[in-house]
């Protein structure tokens, strides 16, 4: 059981294997960005110790790729829930 544990990557390898593909697939600079919810947010920023948590977006650079983290506005997950 404790083997598998070991074995399993976190958000920041994935992250990282992310930032990997896209330096493949293309040569320029590449950009993602992600519109969380709440939860999902704060699990992310959780990984991190110098963020300001009261901002509502942050960013950070893996090996030349860009990762923009967006906090979803509580409107757009209401009008989603509706769909």
């Amino acid at each position: 059981m404790e083997e598998n544990q070991n074995n399993t990557i976190g958000t920041i390898e994935k992250l990282a294997l992310i930032a990997e593909s896209v330096q493949t697939l293309f040569s320029g600079k590449g950009t993602i960005i992600f519109e969380l919810p709440k939860g999902e947010y704060k699990s992310v920023i959780n990984h991190f110790r110098e963020i300001d948590r009261h901002h509502k977006q942050f960013s950070m650079d893996i090996s030349g790729t860009e990762f923009h983290f967006i906090l979803m506005d509580e409107t757009t997950l209401k009008n989603e829930d509706k769909s």
